[in-house]
C-alpha cells in the first residue's frame, strides 16, 4: 500500500509540476502580448505623432482602391473558368495580399480613434484651462467689483459729526477760548478746524446739559408745588358745593342763577356740535345786546336731562340691524305672505322712527313772548325748529300765532323738506313727513348750526358762521313775532266786527258807513280753492306760493246785500299787503270774472303797503275791509240812482232797494262805466281818481 500511495503521490506531484509549467508559460505569453501590445500602441502613438490625418486619408484611399483591384482580379480568375493549380495559386495569393490590406485597413481604424481620443483630450484639456481662466477672470471681476463697492462707501461715508450743527466759523474764534480754537494751527489745516470746533461744541453742550438738569430740578419743584395746590383746590370744591348749597336759598330770594350758569355750562359740553355752534353764537349775541343795549327780550337756554344725554351714545348705538331683527322676531309665527307684507310696513316705520332719533339735549331760545326750540336730529344730520307761546292769553287763538310763524324768515325757505340732499335716499316720502312732526328744518337753521347744504354735503359743521347773519336771523325772528302779535289782537278785532282805525287813517272815510262786517273766520287753502275758483290763477299770476299765506274768509253785508271776500295773508304780513279776491251776492252772482265793477274794486283794495305810514301798516287789513265796506255803500247807493235815471242797473224792482245817502256829483264815468272811489273829507264828495 505504501508503494501504491507513493507512486499517487509522484504521479500528482509531476501533474502539478506539469501544470504549474503550463500556467507559467501561459502568463510568459500573456506578459510577451501585453509588452507587444504596448509596443503597437506605443509604434502606433508614434505613427499618430509623425503622420497627419490627411497623409492616413491618402493611404486609406489607396488601400482601398489597391483591394477593390484585388478583388477584380480574383474575380476575373473565377469567372475565366480556369481550375489549375497556378490559377488557384494566383487566386490564394491575391487572397492573401487583400487580407494584408485589411490589416492595413484596421491598422489605419485604429490610427484615426487614437487622433481623434488625441483631439478630444487635447480639446478637453484646452476646455478646461479656458474655464479655469474664465473662472479666474469672473473673481477677478468679483474682486473689482467689490473692490469698487468698499470704494464708493469709502467716498459716501458719512461720519457722525458731519449731522452735528457746528457754530459758524467766526462765532467760533470769537467765542471759543485760545486753548481750543488754536488759530495758527487751525486755520491752515481744515482737519484740525473740524476737530477744535468739535471741541467746542462738546464744551457748551456740557454745560448747557448742566442747565438743563437745573432746568429739570426746578420743574420737578415747580410740578410737587403744583400737585400740593391742585390737591388743596381738590379739597377745596366740596366745601365749595356745601357753600353754596347753603346759599342756595339766598339765590333764589336775591333771583342770582348761579346754580343755573354753572349747570348750563355742564349741559354745553354735552351738546353735539351742530347745536353747540348754534348755541354758542346766538348766545354772544344776546350777551351783546344786554351789554349794549340792555334788552331783555332775547333768552337761550339748554333743555333736556344730563343724564339721558350721558347714555344717548351708548342706547343708541344698537342701530337699523337689531331694530329689524326684533320686529322678524316678532312676526315669526304669522303666515307666509301676510308676515312679509307686515314685516315691510313695520320695518319702514321703525327705519323711520330710527332715523328721526334726536338728541336728547335742544336749545331753547325765548324770543319776546315766544319760545323757539332747535333740536338735532342725528341720523339725519339736520337741526329741526318748532315754537310756541311762552303763555296763553285769554281770547286770543294760540295756532294764529304759530301757525307758519318761522316760515319765509328769509325767501322761498318754508322748511317742508330736509335740506341735506342725502336724506333724499332715505325713505324720502316717509322721512320728510315725519320731520315735520319733530319740528320744521329751515335753511336759516342749518346755517346758524354750522350745517352748510348749498354745495358738497358737509357731515361736519363749520366751526363760526358770519355775525351778521346771526344778527340778521334774530333780528328777523323778533319782527316777525311782534307783528304777529300785533296781527292776532287785529284778528281778536275782526272777529268781533270791529274796524277800528287810528285818526290818521279813519279820516280817509266818511264818518257813516251802512255796510257791516258780519263775519271773519280763517280757512285753508283747499277751502278757498273750492270757493273762488279765480284764486289759484291770481296767485299763479303773482307767483305767490300758497305755503307762505294765510287764509281768510270775510262776509260783509247791507241788508240784502252781500260781500263775500276771501284774504290772502302772507305769512310776513305787515312786510308783505294781503291780497283779497272778491264775489258779490245782490241781484246776482257778480265776480272779477262777469263784472268790471268788482275788478276795479280788487284794484282799488289791493294796495301796497307804502300808502299808509310805516307806524301804521299793521292796520293795512283793517283798511282793506273798510274800504270793501264803503264800496259796498257805493255799489248798492250808485246802483239806486242809475235805476233812477235809467242808466242801466243790476236791480229789477220799480223802486231802488237802497237810497241815496252820499254825495256823488258823477255816478260814473268813461267807457267802463267806473264808480268814483276817492272820498274828499273836506267836501264829502266821492271823485273819481
Amino acid at each position: 500500500m505504501s508503494k501504491i500511495s507513493k507512486r499517487i503521490e509522484s504521479e500528482s506531484v509531476k501533474q502539478d509540476t506539469k501544470k504549474n509549467k503550463n500556467e507559467l508559460s501561459i502568463l510568459a505569453v500573456a506578459n510577451k502580448v501585453k509588452e507587444s501590445s504596448k509596443n503597437f500602441m506605443e509604434i502606433e502613438e508614434k505613427e499618430v505623432e509623425s503622420r497627419t490625418g490627411e497623409n492616413d486619408l491618402k493611404m486609406f484611399k489607396e488601400t482601398c482602391s489597391e483591394v477593390r483591384r484585388l478583388m477584380t482580379d480574383i474575380l476575373k480568375l473565377k469567372v475565366s473558368g480556369k481550375t489549375d493549380e497556378e490559377t488557384k495559386k494566383k487566386i490564394m495569393e491575391k487572397r492573401v495580399e487583400a487580407s494584408l490590406l485589411f490589416v492595413t485597413l484596421k491598422k489605419l481604424n485604429r490610427i484615426d480613434k487614437l487622433r481623434l481620443k488625441k483631439a478630444r483630450d487635447t480639446t478637453h484639456d484646452a476646455k478646461q484651462r479656458v474655464d479655469s481662466f474664465h473662472l479666474q477672470l469672473e473673481n477677478l471681476l468679483y474682486e473689482v467689483f467689490h473692490l469698487k463697492k468698499e470704494v464708493d462707501k469709502c467716498l459716501e461715508f458719512k461720519s457722525k459729526d458731519e449731522d452735528i450743527e457746528l457754530v459758524p466759523v467766526e462765532e467760533f474764534y470769537q467765542e471759543a477760548p485760545p486753548s481750543i480754537s488754536k488759530t495758527e494751527l487751525t486755520k491752515s489745516n481744515q482737519h484740525k478746524l473740524t476737530l477744535a470746533r468739535l471741541e467746542w461744541e462738546f464744551e457748551q453742550r456740557k454745560r448747557l446739559s448742566e442747565q438743563c438738569r437745573n432746568l429739570e430740578q426746578n420743574r420737578e419743584k415747580a410740578s410737587n408745588e403744583i400737585a400740593q395746590k391742585q390737591k388743596q383746590l381738590e379739597s377745596l370744591l366740596p366745601r365749595l358745593n356745601s357753600i353754596l348749597e347753603s346759599t342756595r336759598p339766598l339765590q333764589e330770594e336775591l333771583n342770582l342763577p348761579v346754580e343755573r350758569i354753572k349747570f348750563q355750562k355742564e349741559l354745553a359740553l354735552l351738546l353735539p356740535d351742530p347745536l353747540y355752534i348754534l348755541y354758542s353764537q346766538i348766545k354772544a349775541f344776546i350777551e351783546a345786546c344786554v351789554l349794549f343795549y340792555s334788552d331783555p327780550s332775547l333768552q337761550i337756554s339748554i333743555e333736556g336731562g344730563m343724564e339721558d344725554a350721558l347714555n344717548f351714545g351708548s342706547k343708541n348705538k344698537t342701530g337699523l340691524d337689531e331694530i329689524l331683527e326684533d320686529v322678524d322676531s316678532a312676526e315669526s309665527d304669522m303666515e307666509a305672505e301676510y308676515e312679509t307684507n307686515k314685516r315691510t310696513v313695520t320695518s319702514n316705520k321703525m327705519k323711520t322712527d330710527w332715523q328721526l332719533t334726536r338728541h336728547p339735549l335742544r336749545i331753547q331760545l325765548t324770543v319776546e313772548r315766544v319760545v323757539i326750540n332747535f333740536a338735532y336730529l342725528i341720523t339725519l344730520n339736520i337741526v329741526v325748529v318748532d315754537c310756541k307761546p311762552l303763555q296763553r292769553d285769554n281770547g286770543i287763538d294760540q295756532h294764529c300765532i304759530i301757525d307758519n310763524l318761522l316760515s319765509e324768515i328769509f325767501p322761498n325757505d318754508h322748511g317742508d323738506e330736509s335740506p341735506n340732499w342725502v336724506n333724499c335716499f332715505q325713505a324720502r316720502s316717509m322721512v320728510n313727513g315725519k320731520i315735520n312732526e319733530q319740528g320744521k328744518p329751515y335753511l336759516w337753521a342749518q346755517r346758524l348750526a354750522g350745517l352748510d347744504f348749498n354745495g358738497v354735503v358737509k357731515s361736519t359743521p363749520q366751526t363760526f358762521i358770519n355775525t351778521e347773519f346771526v344778527e340778521s336771523v334774530v333780528v328777523a325772528l323778533k319782527n316777525r313775532i311782534n307783528y304777529r302779535f300785533q296781527f292776532v289782537k287785529v284778528l281778536h278785532l275782526l272777529e268781533k266786527g270791529e274796524l277800528n282805525l287810528n285818526q290818521d287813517s279813519n279820516a280817509a272815510f266818511p264818518a257813516t258807513i251802512y255796510s257791516r262786517l258780519v263775519s271773519w273766520a280763517p280757512s285753508s287753502y283747499e277751502e278757498c280753492i273750492v270757493t273762488s275758483k279765480n284764486l289759484d290763477q291770481l296767485l299763479n299770476f303773482l307767483e305767490i306760493n300758497p305755503k307762505a299765506l294765510m287764509f281768510f274768509k270775510a262776509t260783509i253785508e247791507r241788508e240784502s246785500a252781500k260781500l263775500l271776500a276771501i284774504f290772502v295773508v302772507p305769512v310776513d304780513y305787515p312786510n308783505s299787503a294781503p291780497i283779497c279776491s272778491l264775489e258779490l251776492l245782490w241781484n246776482g252772482k257778480h265776480t272779477r270774472e262777469n263784472s268790471e265793477i268788482i275788478r276795479g274794486i280788487e284794484a282799488e283794495v289791493n294796495v301796497s303797503i307804502n300808502e299808509l305810514p310805516p307806524q301804521h301798516k299793521i292796520d293795512i287789513l283793517i283798511v282793506q275791509l273798510k274800504k270793501l265796506t264803503l264800496h259796498l255803500d257805493l255799489i248798492t247807493e250808485i246802483d239806486g240812482q242809475l235805476m233812477k235815471r235809467g242808466g242801466g242797473s243790476w236791480q229789477s224792482q220799480a223802486k231802488p232797494e237802497f237810497s241815496a245817502e252820499k254825495m256823488i256829483p258823477q255816478l260814473i264815468k268813461g267807457h267802463d262805466r267806473t264808480f268814483p272811489t276817492k272820498y274828499d273829507a273836506g267836501s264829502g264828495f266821492f271823485l273819481h281818481q
